[in-house]
């Protein structure tokens, strides 16, 4: 294999006219050349912003719009999340501080007849949602005792609460003073 050099005359895409597949090529370079890191791999201290060729867009944006050029995952999964905050990494009170700044004044609006958008929020976010077609979810259902148990991973505060209110619901109801119509 022969290798050529080239003269910095050369570089410019239209030193070899442009229908030439060497001048296609060096376009592609220059123009990715704005999205890679200007220096190789360092392994020891990093200090290159590698979203630099974003810097117009906020930092969210950014991050998408990088993870849509580089094809790769933009943010941790959820689960990574929520084995951070396990791990204690992600403090409790500060996704709580974030989360009240993020609903604003909806924070305390009730979505339940106890429950806050912002409990209700971190509850999401601390306990993953299980989904599944009707079909799937009556199967678990059916086949489970996950009615009758409260998850493994809910704290024992959040375990007593949940008897209490299911416990307080079900006697409304058996007394016939719930919101509910009974089936006639």
């Amino acid at each position: 294999m022969t290798l050529k050099v080239i003269t910095a005359d050369e570089t410019h895409p239209t030193a070899y006219g442009s229908d030439d597949a060497h001048a296609k090529l060096l376009k592609a370079i220059e123009h990715s050349s704005h999205l890679l890191p200007a220096q190789g791999p360092i392994t020891v201290f990093i200090h290159h912003n590698t979203l630099n060729a974003f810097e117009d867009l906020s930092f969210d944006e950014a991050v998408q719009r990088g993870a849509e050029v580089f094809g790769c995952q933009p943010y941790l999964t959820e689960t990574r999340y929520r084995d951070e905050l396990v791990k204690g990494r992600i403090a409790f009170d500060d996704l709580r501080a974030d989360l009240h700044k993020d609903l604003r004044n909806t924070a305390d609006d009730t979505v339940t007849n106890s429950t806050s958008r912002l409990d209700f929020r971190l509850a999401m976010l601390q306990y993953p949602v299980w989904t599944g077609t009707a079909a799937e979810l009556e199967y678990v259902l059916a086949e489970s005792d996950a009615l009758k148990r409260v998850r493994s991973d809910v704290s024992s505060a959040t375990r007593a609460r949940m008897i209490a209110e299911t416990r307080r619901w079900v006697i409304r109801e058996l007394r016939g003073t719930g919101d509910t119509v009974a089936p006639g």
